[in-house]
């Protein structure tokens, strides 16, 4: 397919960043990073998907060699940006490097006519630089689980574009990702930087599951996961045709709103509001009373992982029922059961599926996952883009989406609440879906007073 370029860079460049003396070591992966690596084999050749990215336009434009030594800073100050991970025994091992050179892709624009501001030019190179390097999937054990890029005219630099794998960050870790790049931009010392902040870094993180607490967490989160996998339904939505995935995004313009007017009369948090919106929509369109789902946590209550950028999130199972119950009561009986996912959403998932796998009463469907996105910016996956006058719009997806029969995403949007959903046709067709996101939408604005109703 042929795109149009307005306003090509004038140039590129290949400059380097480096780090040194930084923290290394050999070891085991952390849960976190054992389990996006084995989904991210799952979803092969099609795993770019996945891949996270953080960009900005700088407030004030800056020379080349502040950023690049910002960029090495941002490397020294997070083991998980200088990690590879390797296949070791049917795991996975990390090797953290102390000392190495980023290669940083420069696009050079003009500057515009006569006019002293280029940043229409350096916002199209941007956004062409992100499409670039978020393109191709990442050589987890070879590669460098970030790609840097700039946009300068003048000599200084306009944007800065990271692409990363979600070997290196998760989407709760772009904040403080944001807030380390600013800091290290005025000047802080990397190493200030490591003491100042709560955050295990993936060895020490590793090294804590491995310990008698470590353990005791992960056998009391399976223990409780286990139970709910015993109450839970076997088959949530039955296969009716030949698999297929597409995507549908609704955008809710008064949902935010709703939310706010909803969280003061209920009490509850939004993310609760939201959750059982969405559960109960999902139960309707199956059809029952119940539902379970995948439930991504960022786990970022854990000790130690306060301020964590790798990849700390996992899923909790959530299985609640009596969801045909008027909508407060609904709100209840997920709050209570979320609290139950939210705990036990930090445990060795490869342990898990060799507890599932030996224990027949544990047979439930995992394959629809929800995931509260609000606050972690743009989602790379979003291939439907709704409009003003179309608030529902559908995209292809790759076909690999890792058995789910659906992936419902809350997501910001300008002035607006995204609701994203992933759905394999062969069991949640088109009209389903539908069903589901307009559902979702309308139990929040009833919530909030917006819409008459139960």
């Amino acid at each position: 397919m042929t795109h149009e370029v307005k306003t090509p860079p004038v140039a590129r460049r290949l400059r380097t960043a480096s780090f040194a003396g930084a923290t290394s070591g050999v070891g085991p992966t952390t849960w976190g990073q054992t389990a996006i690596r084995r989904a991210l084999a799952a979803l092969a050749p099609h795993d770019d998907q996945f891949n996270i990215q953080w960009s900005s336009r700088l407030d004030e434009p800056v020379p080349v060699d502040v950023v690049l030594r910002v960029v090495g800073d941002l490397f020294w100050s997070h083991e998980s940006l200088r990690t590879l991970l390797r296949e070791r025994d049917g795991g996975y091992e990390q090797t953290v490097h102390a000392d190495g050179e980023i290669t940083v892709v420069e696009d050079v624009v003009a500057l515009p006519g006569t006019a002293d501001d280029p940043e229409d030019a350096a916002e199209e190179a941007a956004q062409r630089l992100r499409t670039e390097l978020l393109a191709d999937p990442f050589d987890y054990g070879d590669e460098w689980p970030a790609r840097v890029g700039l946009v300068t005219s003048g000599g200084l630099v306009r944007h800065l574009v990271l692409a990363m794998s979600h070997t290196a960050v998760d989407g709760w870790g772009l904040p403080q990702l944001g807030t380390d790049l600013a800091a290290l931009a005025q000047g802080a010392s990397p190493a200030e930087l490591v003491t100042s902040r709560s955050a295990l870094q993936p060895l020490a993180e590793a090294a804590y599951q491995a310990s008698e607490g470590g353990r005791r967490r992960d056998e009391a989160a399976r223990s409780r996961t286990i139970a709910l996998m015993r109450s839970a339904p076997t088959v949530m939505f039955p296969a009716t045709a030949s698999p297929g995935y597409r995507q549908a995004v609704l955008r809710g313009r008064r949902t935010t709103s709703s939310l706010d007017r909803a969280v003061d009369r209920l009490g509850v948090s939004s993310s609760t509001i939201l959750l059982a919106a969405s559960c109960a929509a999902i139960a309707e369109a199956a059809t029952r009373d119940d539902c379970v789902v995948q439930v991504m946590v960022n786990n970022r209550f854990v000790p130690g992982l306060a301020g964590a950028v790798s990849p700390v999130a996992m899923e909790g199972l959530l299985y609640v029922d009596g969801l045909d119950a008027p909508f407060d009561t609904v709100v209840r009986r997920v709050w209570k059961a979320s609290m139950t996912a939210y705990r036990s959403a930090y445990y060795d998932k490869d342990r898990l599926l060799q507890d599932v796998a030996l224990d027949p009463t544990a047979r439930y469907d995992g394959t629809c996952w929800y995931n509260d996105r609000r606050g972690t910016g743009p989602d790379q996956a979003v291939r439907a883009r709704p409009t003003r006058h179309h608030r529902l719009a559908w995209g292809d997806v790759p076909e690999k989406q890792g058995g789910a029969t659906l992936v419902l995403h809350v997501l910001d949007a300008p002035g607006a609440l995204d609701l994203s959903l992933i759905v394999d046709l062969a069991r949640v067709d088109a009209a389903a879906a539908e069903r589901i996101l307009r559902a979702t939408e309308r139990n929040v604005l009833r919530a909030g007073g917006v819409l008459r109703g139960r």
